[in-house]
């Protein structure tokens, strides 16, 4: 055998081979391959393990996670940013306070992220921050005019910040809301709730209001998870109240449906904002509890995670178990199965259709709670 010629051919078709690829990447044509409808697969880890943070999808597709709580349970102040073109995490700025408990992290207008409130080393928090994309670094802002952990807050289509309800370092529900100006930086209050809530769901309707549903909140004593919603008129700063859930849940996991109608995963109800009124969707799977996250797929459809084990002895542990919430049949069904089992995570719709779910924690039967720094791509 000449065994120079078969090393030059050899040699010939892997540099062929290798020229065929760079100019199927030049010109665009390479098949990226995505896991399978319905199938979770990992993708980059956490530089730093946490749970009860934030995630915020940026204007650049990157998504900005922030604060939570580290493995011994301490609030953070570091943040990281995942780039969906490589699958990596890299830290960016931290925050000036440590925040975990409530807080709250929502996109300005002009790319900027607004984080308010929440517990710190010391209590709950009135301070709130910026974070600039462009410097990667975090600045002060205006104070909000009390402390809040566990309120809600949602951006109105005038560009301002609204917050509303929330608890005190006391662990009592409140009634009042205010409004952040990003172009002054200042808040103002509004118009306060009917009843003090904390934990509720905020939902920017179509028309401008603000539907506020669900949470809690405590009457001579007595913890009470709410069925009661209300709804804010930006215009005049007023509530009033609208038909009430059949269902009180402590912290509602909400996702706005493409009809205008406001769903809560773990009630199985949706709120119709042209007959202020709730209607049960179809029953939950019974293979878990009912789930903690919701979110809205490009397809209508839900995407509805955290759920923990429901037979006797499971002592509640998280699992892998999601559910798909199909808008057009009004119908729950179980989907792929997180590869890690996990609870009090984040899980953000990215750019490309996808769902990153990112850190939370796990604990398994009489150990002690685990932060998570694994992250997956859910695949529609």
């Amino acid at each position: 055998m000449n065994h120079t010629g078969q090393n030059f051919n050899t040699t010939r078709v892997l540099l062929l081979s290798s020229l065929i690829m760079i100019g199927l990447l030049v010109l665009g044509t390479v098949e990226v391959v995505h896991a399978a409808s319905g199938t979770f697969a990992l993708t980059g880890s956490l530089n730093t393990a946490r749970y009860n943070h934030t995630a915020t999808l940026l204007p650049s597709g990157e998504v900005l996670v922030t604060g939570g709580n580290d493995v011994n349970s301490n609030p953070l102040a570091s943040s990281e940013l995942y780039n969906p073109a490589t699958g990596t995490w890299s830290f960016t700025g931290s925050m000036a306070e440590s925040r975990n408990a409530g807080f709250t992290a929502t996109l300005l207008p002009n790319g900027e992220v607004l984080v308010a409130g929440g517990s710190g080393n010391g209590g709950c928090l009135n301070e709130a921050e910026l974070y600039n994309p462009s410097t990667g670094r975090w600045k002060s802002t205006g104070s909000m005019n009390q402390p809040r952990c566990y309120h809600a807050a949602t951006l109105l289509s005038t560009g301002n910040v609204f917050v509303a309800g929330g608890s005190n370092s006391a662990g009592t529900a409140g009634t009042s809301a205010e409004l952040y100006n990003p172009s002054t930086g200042e808040w103002q209050t509004t118009g306060n709730l009917n009843a003090p809530r904390a934990n509720g769901a905020a939902t920017l309707l179509a028309g401008g209001e603000v539907l506020l549903a669900g949470g809690w909140n405590d009457i001579n004593g007595l913890e009470r998870f709410l069925t009661t919603t209300e709804l804010y008129n930006p215009s005049t700063g007023v509530w009033s109240v609208t038909g009430s859930m059949t269902k009180g849940i402590f912290s509602p996991a909400s996702a706005l449906l493409g009809n205008n109608d406001v769903l809560i995963a773990n009630a199985a109800q949706f709120y119709s904002p042209a007959s202020a009124s709730w209607t049960m969707t179809g029953p939950l799977p019974r293979t878990a509890t009912n789930p903690l996250r919701a979110t809205l797929l490009p397809n209508g459809n839900v995407l509805a995670s955290g759920t923990v084990c429901n037979y006797s002895g499971c002592g509640s542990l998280p699992t892998g178990t999601c559910f798909l919430y199909t808008t057009s049949t009004n119908s729950w069904s179980v989907t792929g199965r997180m590869n890690q089992s996990r609870i009090d995570h984040t899980a953000t719709l990215l750019l490309n259709g996808e769902v990153l779910v990112a850190g939370g924690q796990h604990h398994g039967l009489g150990t002690p709670i685990t932060a998570l720094s694994s992250a997956e791509l859910y695949t529609p």
